[in-house]
């Protein structure tokens, strides 16, 4: 167990970049709870996770990803340099995210290609979403179907916000 010892005294960002998926896990859970506690979307804070986002989303441990994706949602709702991630993370959450067999995990998934387009990244999102209908995954076409769906419907209906109400 030293080596646990060892990463649990990693700042956050060295954790959610560790090769062993339980630091990976404890990482992504100390984000989410500083992306939830960060009051200024302005903070400098944010950039410090601008080139690991895409990580939280394709991380390889299905218990980690879960984790990483909840983390991803709060940062994409609430730092003002969220924008800069959106094609590498819409990317990500289609090709590791939407074939996923966890229902959770395809959620959050649309939950984040959702809010990015909240965002005014709606470009970038659709880009990536009709790449994904290319795919010879079926389920990854189905997902990527099923957001694109979401997204028009919240367009057209004006909803206060993505996903809820569906």
């Amino acid at each position: 167990m030293g080596d646990d010892s060892e990463w649990m005294k990693l700042p956050i960002d060295q954790k959610c970049e560790h090769k062993v998926w339980k630091a990976r896990l404890s990482g992504y859970e100390e984000a989410l709870k500083l992306f939830q506690r960060i009051e200024d979307e302005k903070s400098p804070e944010w950039g410090k996770y601008l080139g690991l986002i895409k990580k939280f989303v394709t991380d390889s441990n299905a218990v980690a990803q879960l984790k990483g994706l909840e983390a991803a949602l709060a940062f994409v709702e609430n730092a003002h340099v969220a924008g800069k991630t959106t094609g590498e993370v819409v990317s990500g959450v289609v090709t590791k995210v939407f074939n996923q067999p966890k229902a959770r995990a395809k959620e959050l998934g649309m939950d984040i290609c959702l809010m990015y387009i909240e965002i005014e990244k709606a470009e970038v999102v659709q880009d990536e979403l009709l790449k994904g209908l290319e795919n010879k995954n079926p389920k990854i076409v189905v997902a990527c179907i099923e957001t694109l769906r979401k997204a028009l419907r919240w367009v057209l209906q004006g909803l206060a916000r993505p996903g809820d109400g569906d």
